[in-house]
């Protein structure tokens, strides 16, 4: 599958496999604290953090012509990672990122373009994402027929396997634990750069999986998401 043929945004996921799963303040701050000590983190890194702010914003819809609602969230740049405890406290909805270059020091994967190595600089993001209720965090991303919710879809948790579409086969990998969250981590690369991908989404530096079931003390499993 070419690069012409798929979106041009790859995203490593870390799902945490109870679905229900939600980190204290304090461990996504240990997580932060964690990435940028053992050099995983993106160089010239900004953090971000979303959340909603409970207005509304409209947009016109070009094929209707109809205007139509959606939440617009606060942005705020904090200067410190221990400011992200009053930030996020008590918030049931965020997006926390450290914003950068890539690569870092320690690079959590490989990357490739076009089937060869990458060894230039790219755009880097390490994210994490809360949603108050659990959401599909399978990615079929050109999938037609519509069977399962799109990526970030409220869905149930019943279903357990997670299902992917791998970018450069087309093939689907199935994951256990990986269908549904409420929270997960992102890893996030430049345009059109790609891990190899044969039948396993296991890609990830061990310190970075390690670091995560460590400070969240949960089970994750890894997926991906095409943008």
């Amino acid at each position: 599958m070419s690069t012409s043929s798929m979106p041009e945004q790859y995203i490593h996921t870390l799902i945490a496999a109870p679905p229900e799963f939600e980190p204290t303040p304090e461990q996504v701050v240990a997580f932060f604290n964690g990435i940028l000590d053992i050099g995983a983190s993106p160089t010239s890194a900004k953090l971000i953090v979303m959340k909603p702010s409970g207005r509304l914003r409209f947009f016109t819809d070009p094929l209707t012509g109809e205007k139509k609602p959606f939440p617009a969230h606060d942005r705020v740049v904090p200067e410190r990672t221990a400011d992200l405890v009053s930030l996020i406290q008590s918030a049931s909805e965020f997006s926390v990122s450290l914003d950068g270059q890539g690569p870092p020091r320690r690079p959590p994967l490989a990357l490739y373009y076009d089937g060869a190595r990458f060894e230039g600089d790219y755009g880097f993001a390490v994210r994490c994402q809360l949603r108050p209720k659990a959401v599909c965090t399978s990615d079929l991303w050109d999938d037609e027929d519509r069977a399962l919710p799109m990526f970030g879809e409220v869905c149930s948790p019943v279903v357990d396997v997670g299902r992917f579409r791998n970018p450069t086969s087309g093939a689907v990998i199935e994951v256990a634990g990986a269908h549904c969250s409420r929270f997960w981590v992102e890893f996030e690369f430049g345009k059109w750069l790609l891990p190899k991908i044969e039948s396993s989404l296991e890609l990830l530096d061990p310190a970075i999986t390690g670091l995560a079931d460590s400070v969240f003390a949960t089970k994750f499993v890894q997926g991906l998401h095409l943008v």
